[in-house]
């Protein structure tokens, strides 16, 4: 009778965090190409063999990953561990800060998808477009360059909830699935939900509430504005966190901009006086083909005005091309006193969702 010992497994794929020996390159135009093809974007599929495709991609990641961090931190920006405090080798979540958030009048709140690194908006505008544009770097240099107030910056980090101990550092379950393994064929770790989590942040909503319960309160000016973005699944989740506490925010969070594929808010919003709020001082930015900005129909489902993301492809993309349009109408809400949405009119032959 035949049985395979492990000696025989094949060995995990190992690849180094290193884009030059990865045989790729950043070029003067902040693109991730081929050494050998300095046209050909990142290839994923290098095998037939998902694992080792798998592992190839996250060393690449790592080192976008690493080259993000590097130019987010000379933008006036600081890495922040929390629960506040923590130090480097104990188990931390990272967001960024601005250097500016402890005397800001004005802050903006970037909250995420659940599944994205911190830092990046979408890694298909990263791999086809330009790692700025992909990433909180055109964002942040938007932010300084068009606002005259010059607000702080916040950027929550709902992705990498899971602490990998082997490695000190928060990873997300994508970067989970591709962390080293006895041998290729072999399950990824367990999670162990009390060693590789971090208290005040197990999931998203424990992010969140940790983010506007302890974070701001203690690093912002006791009456700064806020303005807030919910990303995808960050969406909800800010709009049911504000639901249950907007007595301790309403007069601090002047307005919020979503960014949607086909989510159904209206369970999250109530009634009472966060419905107003959210009818007045709240966009929300649908997967559309129409050009970014343009009125669609969808209020009844969201609670608010609906606006064109301006693409349709992808949901990870609507930050891209988007913030510019949701930066503009937070300034709009400072600029005019007693800013409101009035409800749009749209025509039954107009744009729709």
């Amino acid at each position: 009778m035949y049985r395979l010992h492990e000696s025989g497994l094949p060995a995990d794929f190992q690849f180094p965090s290193d884009l030059e020996k990865l045989g790729y390159a950043i070029n003067d135009r902040d693109q991730v190409r081929s050494l050998k093809n300095p046209e050909q974007e990142f290839n994923f599929f290098i095998s037939k063999n998902e694992r080792m495709c798998v592992v190839q991609r996250e060393a690449h990641n790592t080192c976008i990953r690493s080259n993000i961090q590097s130019r987010v931190l000379e933008s006036s920006m600081n890495i922040t561990n929390l629960p506040l405090g923590t130090p480097i080798t104990k188990p931390h979540i990272p967001i960024y800060t601005s250097t500016n958030i402890a005397t800001c009048d004005r802050l903006i709140v970037y909250i995420g998808e659940s599944w994205q690194d911190l830092g990046v908006f979408a890694w298909r505008t990263i791999g086809q477009e330009t790692i700025a544009a992909g990433s909180i770097l055109d964002f942040i240099h938007s932010i300084r360059s068009t606002s005259p107030d010059n607000p702080g910056i916040l950027i929550a980090n709902v992705g990498q909830l899971l602490w990998y101990r082997g490695g000190g550092r928060a990873v997300t379950q994508t970067t989970w699935q591709a962390l080293p393994r006895q041998w290729a064929v072999s399950p990824p770790m367990e999670i162990d939900e009390e060693k590789n989590r971090v208290p005040g942040h197990r999931d998203p909503k424990e992010h969140v509430a940790s983010i506007f319960n302890a974070v701001i309160p203690k690093m912002c000016k006791k009456e700064v504005a806020i303005d807030v973005i919910g990303m995808g699944d960050g969406g909800p989740i800010v709009a049911e966190y504000l639901q249950d506490n907007w007595k301790n925010w309403k007069g601090q969070v002047k307005a919020v901009a979503i960014g949607s594929g086909s989510i159904w808010l209206g369970e999250k919003i109530g009634e009472g006086e966060f419905k107003q709020f959210w009818e007045d001082r709240t966009r929300a930015y649908i997967q559309s083909d129409e050009p970014v900005g343009t009125p669609l129909t969808g209020r009844e489902d969201f609670g608010c005005n609906c606006y064109s993301a301006g693409q349709n492809e992808v949901l990870e993309r609507v930050m891209p091309v988007a913030y510019r349009d949701m930066l503009r109408f937070f300034q709009l809400v400072h600029d005019v006193p007693g800013y409101r949405e009035l409800p749009e009119m749209i025509a039954a032959d107009e744009v729709k969702v």
